[in-house]
C-alpha cells in the first residue's frame, strides 16, 4: 500500500518529534485522500453514470408522475389551452414547464418556484388542485423528488398539439420488428481476426473483431493474484483467503483456472451471490413498506428458493415458469409443489398501499406493478407506460397492456384483511404441502382447540353471570331499611333493561335510551311499616354519557319536593347511592319517589330507591322488595358456582396443555392464486379504472409474438400461458435480456448498457452479434446459467487486466469495445461480507428467516431498529432483514437498491459517507479488532510477514517492500503511543494492529475489484 507522500512525511516527522501519533488522525487524513482518489477515478472511469441517471429519471417519471397527471390533470389540462377553464397544459414537457397565467408550473430543481407543487399541496395562497380532494402524501412526495431530480420528462411536442397524437397512430408491427431487440434471434458467423493467437473462444473473436475494426488491441491479461480475487468475488461474493490465493498462484496445472471456476460454481456461496442479483429484480423485502409497513414474515422462503435455484442451475425457462405460474404447474412430489408455490412470491413481493379505501384501485395498482416488473425483469420492456395511453416510444398499444392486465387481474394477490381492520387489505399466502400424519395431527388439534375454547367460554360466561347475580342479590338482601328495585317500580314510557355497568343492585337496571325526553317516568312506592322520618337514597350506576340534571320528585307528608341528581358521577354512598334527603312518611303506601327524564340531556338510568328509618321500628321484619320470589336457593347457587369454578380451572389447564403440545403449524408462503372468476379486462380510459372502455382479450405483447401465441383458457387466469410464452426459445427478448444481465454482472456493464430497457429509449448493443451468439448458446445449452457464466469467464476477454491506457482511452473512453476489464466497486453486501470473512467472524449458515417472529407487526420508523439480525450471528448480508424504509446502514451507504422497485443496474456512487462509515462504524472497528487478534495468534510471524498476510487477505496481493516498511513503521509508532496509555504491551500491540487493519478496510483498493 503506497501512502500519499505528504501524509507519510507528516507522520514521520511527528514520530521523530515524539508528538502523540493518534490513529484517528491518520485514518482521517487517509480517508480524505481515499475519497479524493476514488472520486477522480469515478469520473474518469464511469462515463455511463450520467446516462444511467437520465434513464432512472425517465423511469421515475413514467412510473410515478405521468400516471398521476393522466388520472388527475389531463381532463382539464391536456390538448390546447382553454382560456376559460385551463390556461396551461400538462401533457407535454414544454407545456408543464411553460405553465400559465400565474407562472411556470414546474421549474426543474426549484421547489419554491414550481407552482404545480403549490397547487397539489393545496397551498392556501394558491389554487388547490385537484380541487375536490388532495393527493396522498406519498404522491406529493414523489412530485417533490421528481422536481429535485430536475423534472426529467421524455414527452415531446409543442404546447399546441397536432390534430392526431402519436399514440393514436396505428402501429406497423412488421416495420417495428426491424428494431434490433424485436428481431428474431440470429445465428451470426464467428468473425475472423488478425491476431489469431489471442482468442481462447468465440467470445474473444467477437470482441477482438470490433477492436481491430478500430485499429485497437486489448490490454494484457490480469496477473494470477488479481484474477483469483476477481473470480472469487464474482462467483461467491467473498474474498479468497491467503492460502487459497497461494494455492492458485502456485498451481502448475494448465487447467488450474478452469478447475477454480468449476469448483466455485458448485459452492453454496455461488447461489447466495447470484441469487442476490435476481432479488434486485424481484424487489425483495421482508416488509410491505408504503402506508402500513407490515412484515412479510414468509418472504424468506422466496429468497431461499432463488438461492437454491441458482445453486441447482435450474434452467432459466423453468425459473420463469415457476415464478409466473408455479401454482399451476404439474408436480411429482411435495418438494416440487412447495418450490412451485413459493416461486410465485415473485408476484406478491411488491409494495402495496394496504389502506387504500378504493379496493379496486388497489387491485389494479398491484396489477400495474406486476405488469411492470414482469416486463422489465424478463423482457427488458417498460410496459407500465401503456396503462394510460399507447406507449410513446415503443410499439406497445394500450390493448397489449390490458391484455396482460386481464391475466393479472384474474390472479388473486390482494386477499383478506390485516390488523383486524376492514380497511387494511392483506396479501395472499398459501399453505405448503405437509405429510399426511402432520395434516391429521393439525386437523385433530384444530378440532380439539375449538371444542375446548367453546366449552370454556360457555362455562366462563355462566360463572360470570351467576357470580354477578348472586353477588347483587346478596347485596340487595343485606341492605337495611326498605328497598324498592326497578323491577317493582311503575313505569311510564319505554325503559330498556341493562346490566352493562357492573355497579348495580339485583339483576340489572333500566335507562331511558336517551329518547322521548319528558315522556318517561318511573315511580317507586314503598310499603312502610310505620310512620316517621326516612332518609331516601337513589341508586344508579353513574358514568359519563349520563344526564347531569335528572329531576326526582319525592311525595311525602310534607308534600311534593323535587331534587335534581347528577348522574355523570358515581353515587357518593357505596359508589351507587345518592341521598335525596330525609322526609316524613305515613305508614303504608301513601308516599312515593318518581324519576323523570323531563328536560334531561343524556341517558337517565334508574336502579332502586332505599328508605332508611331515622327511628327505631317495632319488633317486626322489615319487608324487603324482591324482584323474583322464585330465586334459586342460595346454597344451591353456591354449589353451582363451585362446580363451574372447578370446570373453568380444569379447562384452562387442559387448553394450556393442548397449546403447549400443539403440532407445528403448516408452513405458509407468499404466493398468488387463481381468482374464482377469471375474466378479460376493459381498457381504462386514461388509466382511470372507473371509466372503462372496450374489453380486451387476455394475451401477450404483439411485438414479441413472432409466432401465434398460445390461447388463454377461459377457466384460468392466463398466467400459465404467459409463462410458457415468455420461455419460448423464439421469444426475441427473453434470452437476450438474461444473457445481457449475466454479462453485466461479470463486466460491470452489459452489452446493452440499459439492462432494464431494450426499447427505443434504451441503448443499442455494443456487440449485437455477440449478444445473439450468446443468446443462441444459452438456449442450446438448456438455458443453463452456470454454463453461460463459465463460458464467459474462461474467455481471455474476462481475464483482461483493468490497466489504463491513454491511447486506447482516447479512442474508446467508455470502454464500449471492452479493451480492458472495467474496474468495479464491490457491492454493499460484498464489502460487509468481506470484512466479516477476513476477521473470521462470518457465519456461513444458510437459509431461514430474520423476521418470522414479527408476524402482523406494523413497523413504524421508531420501531424499525427492533427488526434486526442478532449481531452475534454475523451471517451473510443476503440474510439480513430488508425492511422497507430501514435497510441496514452497512448496505445503504454503499448503494443498496431501494427494495420497493426493480433495479437491474445498481448505481455506484462515491461519497464521503462511505469513507466515514469505514472509519467510524462500530461494526468496522470491531471487525478490525477481531482481524488484529486473529493475526497475532501466530507468535512466530514477524511484523513484515503479518503485513504481507494482511495485504493478501484484504487486497488479494502481496505487500511491496516499501509498503511493508511503511506499515511496520506506522504500527511501531502507534504501539509506542498506546504503550504510554496502557501498561499492557499486548493490548498496545493489538490496538496498533487493529488500527492498521481498519486502514486497509477503509482503502479504495479493498472496496474495488481490478
Amino acid at each position: 500500500m503506497s501512502f500519499p507522500k505528504q501524509i507519510e512525511c507528516v507522520h514521520l516527522k511527528a514520530s521523530r518529534r515524539r508528538t502523540a501519533l493518534r490513529p484517528f488522525l491518520y485514518l482521517s487524513c487517509l480517508s480524505i485522500a481515499v475519497v479524493c482518489v476514488v472520486n477522480q477515478r469515478a469520473h474518469a472511469e464511469d462515463p455511463q453514470t450520467e446516462l444511467q441517471q437520465k434513464q432512472a429519471g425517465i423511469e421515475f417519471f413514467e412510473n410515478k408522475i405521468r400516471p398521476v397527471l393522466v388520472e388527475h390533470c389531463y381532463d382539464c389540462h391536456a390538448g390546447e389551452p382553454d382560456p376559460e377553464n385551463a390556461s396551461f397544459v400538462l401533457d407535454t414537457r414544454a407545456g408543464i414547464r411553460m405553465g400559465g397565467d400565474s407562472g411556470k408550473a414546474v421549474v426543474p430543481g426549484n421547489l419554491k418556484s414550481s407552482l404545480l407543487l403549490q397547487a397539489i399541496e393545496h397551498d392556501p395562497e394558491f389554487y388547490a388542485m385537484p380541487p375536490d380532494e388532495k393527493l396522498p402524501a406519498n404522491v406529493i412526495a414523489d412530485f417533490r423528488k421528481w422536481i429535485q431530480m430536475g423534472a426529467p420528462d421524455p414527452r415531446e411536442g409543442q404546447v399546441k398539439t397536432s390534430p392526431q397524437k402519436k399514440s393514436e397512430l396505428a402501429i406497423d408491427f412488421e416495420k417495428e420488428r426491424e428494431f434490433w431487440s424485436f428481431r428474431p434471434l440470429t445465428k451470426p458467423d464467428v468473425p475472423e481476426v488478425k491476431q489469431s493467437d489471442w482468442p481462447r473462444n468465440d467470445i474473444d473473436r467477437f470482441i477482438l473483431s470490433k477492436l481491430e475494426q478500430k485499429q485497437m488491441t486489448p490490454v494484457q491479461a490480469a496477473d494470477r493474484q488479481t484474477l483469483v480475487r476477481r473470480v472469487y468475488f464474482d462467483l461467491t461474493g467473498l474474498p479468497p483467503t491467503p492460502k487459497q490465493i497461494q494455492q492458485f498462484v502456485n498451481d502448475p496445472s494448465p487447467q488450474a483456472y478452469e478447475h477454480l471456476i468449476d469448483r466455485l460454481l458448485e459452492t453454496p456461496q455461488y447461489g447466495e451471490t447470484w441469487g442476490r442479483h435476481w432479488l434486485d429484480l424481484a424487489r425483495y423485502a421482508d416488509s410491505n413498506g408504503l402506508d402500513i409497513n407490515l412484515t412479510f414474515y414468509n418472504a424468506w422462503r422466496y429468497r431461499d428458493y432463488v438461492i437454491q435455484a441458482f445453486n441447482q442451475d435450474k434452467p432459466y425457462t423453468e425459473f420463469i415458469r415457476e415464478q409466473i405460474a408455479g401454482d399451476l404447474l404439474p408436480f411429482e412430489n411435495d418438494e416440487e409443489r412447495t418450490q412451485n408455490i413459493v416461486a410465485t412470491g415473485f408476484l406478491v413481493m411488491g409494495a402495496k398501499m394496504l389502506s387504500e379505501r378504493d379496493k379496486e384501485k388497489l387491485r389494479m395498482d398491484v396489477v400495474d406493478e406486476q405488469i411492470d416488473v414482469t416486463g422489465r425483469a424478463f423482457m427488458g420492456m417498460t410496459l407500465g407506460c401503456a396503462r394510460c395511453h399507447d406507449h410513446k416510444f415503443d410499439p406497445i398499444p394500450m390493448t397489449d397492456y390490458y391484455a396482460l392486465a386481464g391475466i393479472f387481474r384474474s390472479t388473486e394477490t390482494v386477499h383478506g384483511n390485516r390488523l383486524n381492520n376492514q380497511f387494511v387489505s392483506g396479501w395472499m399466502t398459501r399453505p405448503l404441502p405437509i405429510k399426511p400424519e402432520h395434516a391429521a395431527a393439525l386437523k385433530k388439534y384444530e378440532t380439539d382447540l375449538k371444542t375446548l375454547e367453546a366449552k370454556l367460554k360457555t362455562d366462563s360466561d355462566a360463572l360470570e353471570k351467576l357470580q354477578g347475580d348472586t353477588s347483587q342479590q346478596m347485596r340487595l338482601k343485606e341492605l337495611v331499611g326498605i328497598v324498592v328495585d326497578d323491577a317493582e317500580a311503575t313505569k311510564t314510557g319505554a325503559w330498556k333493561e341493562s346490566a352493562y355497568s357492573k355497579n348495580y343492585l339485583g339483576v340489572g337496571y333500566v335507562h331511558d335510551m336517551n329518547e322521548e325526553q319528558g315522556k318517561k317516568t318511573i315511580r317507586f312506592t314503598p310499603d312502610l311499616p310505620a310512620a316517621g322520618k326516612y332518609e331516601v337514597r337513589f341508586a344508579f350506576p353513574g358514568s359519563g354519557g349520563r344526564a347531569s340534571k335528572v329531576p326526582v320528585n319525592i311525595q311525602s307528608e310534607q308534600g311534593m319536593q323535587t331534587v335534581y341528581v347528577d348522574q355523570t358521577k358515581q353515587g357518593p354512598i357505596d359508589g351507587i347511592f345518592t341521598s335525596l334527603g330525609s322526609f316524613e312518611f305515613a305508614a303504608g303506601k301513601a308516599g312515593h319517589v318518581e324519576i323523570s327524564n323531563k328536560g334531561t340531556s343524556g341517558y337517565v338510568v334508574v336502579d332502586a330507591v332505599q328508605f332508611l328509618p331515622q327511628f327505631k321500628l317495632p319488633n317486626q321484619d322489615v319487608k324487603l322488595a324482591k324482584k323474583d320470589e322464585a330465586k334459586p336457593d342460595h346454597a344451591a347457587q353456591q354449589n353451582r358456582i363451585k362446580e363451574l369454578q372447578a370446570s373453568v380451572k380444569s379447562l384452562k389447564s387442559e387448553l394450556a396443555n393442548l397449546k403447549e403440545n400443539a403440532p407445528r403449524p403448516a408452513p405458509m408462503a407468499l404466493a398468488v392464486g387463481e381468482q374464482p372468476d377469471p375474466a378479460d379486462y376493459r381498457i381504462a380510459r386514461r388509466g382511470n379504472i372507473h371509466q372503462l372502455g372496450d374489453k380486451v382479450d387476455r394475451g401477450f405483447l404483439t411485438i414479441a409474438s413472432l409466432q401465434d401465441p398460445p390461447p388463454v383458457s377461459p377457466q384460468q387466469s392466463g398466467r400459465l400461458e404467459l409463462a410458457n410464452w415468455l420461455s419460448q426459445s423464439q421469444n426475441p427478448l427473453t434470452s437476450r435480456v438474461m444473457v445481457n444481465r449475466i454479462w453485466k454482472h461479470l463486466f460491470g456493464n452489459g452489452l446493452v448498457r440499459s439492462v432494464d430497457n431494450f426499447g427505443h429509449l434504451g441503448e443499442q448493443p455494443t456487440h449485437p452479434e455477440l449478444l445473439d451468439y450468446l443468446a443462441q448458446r444459452f438456449v442450446a445449452e438448456g438455458w443453463s446459467i452456470k454454463t453461460l457464466i463459465r463460458e464467459i469467464m474462461v474467455s481471455n476477454t474476462y481475464r483482461l487486466s483493468s490497466d489504463f491506457s491513454a491511447e486506447r482511452y482516447q479512442k474508446d473512453p467508455g470502454n464500449h469495445l471492452v479493451w480492458r476489464m472495467n474496474r468495479r466497486r464491490l457491492s454493499a453486501e460484498k464489502i460487509r461480507d468481506a470484512v466479516l470473512s477476513i476477521s473470521g467472524k462470518l457465519n456461513l449458515q444458510q437459509g431461514g428467516s430474520s423476521v418470522a417472529h414479527y408476524p402482523e407487526q406494523a413497523i413504524s420508523p421508531n420501531r424499525n431498529k427492533k427488526v434486526e439480525q442478532n449481531p452475534s450471528e454475523f451471517r451473510r448480508s443476503i440474510y439480513l432483514p430488508i425492511v422497507r424504509g430501514n435497510v441496514p446502514a452497512a448496505l445503504t451507504v454503499f448503494d443498496f437498491p431501494a427494495p420497493e422497485m426493480l433495479v437491474g443496474n445498481r448505481p455506484t456512487t462515491t461519497v464521503p459517507a462511505q469513507a466515514l462509515f469505514m472509519m467510524n462504524s462500530p461494526f468496522v472497528v470491531s471487525q478490525a479488532e477481531q482481524t488484529a487478534s486473529k493475526l497475532l495468534t501466530d507468535s512466530k510471524q514477524s511484523d513484515r510477514q503479518r503485513v504481507s498476510e494482511l495485504y493478501l487477505a484484504c487486497l488479494g496481493r502481496e505487500a511491496t517492500t516499501a509498503e511493508q516498511s511503511e506499515a511496520v513503521q506506522y504500527i511501531d509508532a502507534l504501539k509506542q503511543q498506546n504503550g504510554k496509555e496502557n501498561s499492557d504491551a499486548k493490548v498496545a500491540e493489538q490496538k496498533a494492529w487493529a488500527s492498521y487493519c481498519q486502514i486497509l478496510f477503509a482503502s479504495t483498493e479493498f472496496r474495488f475489484l481490478n
